[in-house]
């Protein structure tokens, strides 16, 4: 924990440029939020429309693994796992060669960068929503079926309620790890989709220590808030199964 607790003491320090001119105060944070302000903006967009999309997607890829066992739902959840074993600049690349002409010329937009945060946090998602949901007897939506409703709404109904925990959690695990993306968006980021790791990047090379700090410390309190919710949902989640 030192380390981290140095960043955010650096923050409260008062700085000029790469110098710290002793003394405390929000120097940092003020010129965070004059200099830097889109950065902050979208780290919590691209990262919340991101998660939005593997909410939806989880739990539909989560019930054909588990309701559908056939080789297709086999090589799917197969697949699921290729996002999470490929580096992000290998991704990245694969990215820009991809949607870099034509009408698929996406690069350098908030578009590449939302696509590339839903693909490589999927698993997250899907990971965690398939182990709440083999943990739900097909009965209950079978009893549903036979008093009237129709598969879909069955699922809605019945089933979506109680996988939903397991839906939060992997949704903020996706957003803890998606806001904090360096490697893939470094390659796909241009002046207009600058992150707050992007930001802290750049600061620390022009030696903008205060900045990179401050930014950093707003990273370690959003991530800490996101950590603490997973852990009262993991809880409620399991006693609810109890």
């Amino acid at each position: 924990m030192l380390p981290t607790l140095v960043v955010v003491y650096t923050s409260f320090l008062q700085t000029s440029g790469p110098v710290f001119t002793g003394g405390f105060g929000l120097q940092s944070y003020a010129r965070v939020i004059s200099d830097a302000p889109e950065a902050i903006i979208n780290s919590f967009s691209f990262a919340l429309i991101a998660v939005a999309l593997i909410a939806v997607f989880s739990g539909l890829i989560s019930y054909l693994i588990v309701r559908r066992d056939t080789k297709t739902s086999g090589m799917i959840d197969l697949l699921m796992m290729v996002p999470y074993l490929v580096p992000g600049v290998v991704i990245a690349i694969g990215f820009v060669t991809t949607f870099r002409t034509g009408l698929f010329d996406l690069t350098g937009t908030a578009a590449i960068i939302v696509m590339i945060y839903f693909i490589r946090r999927l698993p997250y998602g899907v990971r965690s929503t398939t182990t709440n949901l083999r943990q739900i007897k097909p009965s209950l939506e079978e009893a549903a079926i036979n008093l009237g409703a129709n598969p879909l709404k069955a699922f809605l109904t019945v089933t979506v309620p109680l996988i939903l925990p397991g839906l939060i959690v992997g949704s903020l695990m996706s957003f803890i790890t998606a806001i904090n993306e360096l490697s893939s968006t470094l390659i796909l980021y241009n002046s207009g989709t600058v992150t707050m790791p992007i930001k802290i990047y750049i600061s620390v090379l022009d030696g903008e220590f205060g900045i990179a700090a401050a930014l950093s410390t707003i990273l370690l309190v959003s991530t800490g808030l996101c950590v603490y919710t997973v852990f009262r949902f993991s809880d409620d989640s399991e006693s609810s199964f109890v």
